[in-house]
């Protein structure tokens, strides 16, 4: 489809509600915060010396994602895994987070046999499955959640469950130090900013709309730095599956170690690449200036840029404005391209040709 304005026929192409999910982000933040932060645990989960979170996809880049924006206040060391083993440092004095929306990744079920046959203790973010029954047979606590406002059921477009399932644990848990007010005004800059970016706003005044446009058929290198990093790791993956289109994620400062030396090729990167760079005041004084002489590197190499600009007044606030904007831009991604956004075929291709071996 070609109009964005066209309510009518975005729903059509969106059985399964992703656009209801989407818009409903501010309220998986606040179930999830709400629940999450208050559960209690024995005195032993609160003196673990090292912290390992098992996810995969939307189940990663979530907990990955409070890793980069609190890893100046996280206590102790605070590892993403993503795959089938744990570190050979794990044991009873580690905790070990099972994140899995579904609660029946392969990766993290195994992982979590692995923890409790160290002797680990275990937690988990969880809409239940495997890994949910496997919390309760170790009578071991955790947040399982009801995702009562994620509607079309995907991982990806109930990131507010896992983001702030993950924080209200580390939070409760005495691992990072929050102040409540943080959180709510946060949630409420993200309601107030995807008021800008809803199907009813037209697409001249719809920031959103408009990016999905200028995104359509080129491909997008996500740059952030710092905080941020996290996030644009979770808008490849979006790109990816929800407008089932070809991404990359990169950071600064370390790509400018190596990255600028390959813009030269292939020619094709001239035509269709783009760098998204996504501008910060909470960033560093060093990282502004490497974004500024990173932009005047790439576009001497004839390779397009584009700005996206956060306004919001903390790096939570922030963190929670670019995910709004980027699950609203890949969905109309998916409506230009006119493709059902919930739908991940060749992802599920793949797990019905794994489960035959």
């Amino acid at each position: 489809m070609t109009n964005l304005d066209d309510v009518a026929a975005m729903q059509k192409m969106d059985p399964s509600g992703v656009l209801k999910s989407t818009e409903m982000f501010p309220d998986q933040c606040k179930q999830a915060w709400g629940e999450s932060s208050i559960i209690k645990f024995p005195d032993k989960y609160k003196q673990v010396r090292n912290v390992v979170v098992c996810g995969m996809g939307g189940s990663r880049f979530t907990p990955k994602t409070i890793k980069e924006l609190y890893w100046k206040k996280i206590k102790v060391p605070y590892e993403i895994v993503e795959g089938y083993s744990l570190p050979a440092y794990i044991g009873k004095d580690s905790l070990v987070v099972l994140s899995s929306f579904s609660g029946t990744t392969e990766e993290v079920i195994t992982c979590g046999q692995e923890a409790i046959k160290r002797g680990a203790k275990i937690t988990g973010v969880v809409q239940g499955g495997k890994v949910g029954e496997m919390l309760k047979a170790q009578n071991a606590p955790g947040y399982i959640f009801t995702p009562k406002y994620n509607p079309c059921g995907q991982p990806r477009i109930g990131g507010g469950y896992l983001l702030m399932g993950h924080l209200g644990l580390l939070y409760t848990l005495g691992l990072v130090d929050i102040e409540q007010k943080e959180i709510e005004e946060a949630i409420a800059f993200a309601r107030t900013t995807g008021g800008k970016y809803v199907a009813t706003v037209p697409a001249p005044e719809n920031p959103a709309k408009q990016f999905a446009i200028f995104l359509k058929d080129k491909h997008p290198f996500i740059i952030t730095s710092e905080f941020l990093r996290g996030f644009g790791n979770g808008f490849a993956n979006q790109i990816n599956e929800t407008a089932k289109m070809i991404s990359d994620y990169r950071y600064i400062p370390e790509l400018n170690h190596h990255l600028m030396e390959g813009l030269k090729r292939p020619e094709t990167l001239h035509e269709n690449g783009v760098f998204i760079f996504f501008l910060s005041h909470c960033y560093s004084e060093p990282v502004k200036k490497r974004f500024a002489i990173t932009k005047d590197v790439v576009e001497k190499q004839k390779v397009a840029t584009h700005n996206v600009t956060l306004s919001g007044p903390d790096k939570l606030s922030q963190v929670l404005e670019a995910y709004t904007l980027s699950a609203f831009t890949t969905f109309y991604m998916a409506m230009l391209y006119d493709t059902d956004p919930v739908a991940i075929p060749w992802v599920d291709y793949f797990k019905t040709q794994l489960a035959k071996i």
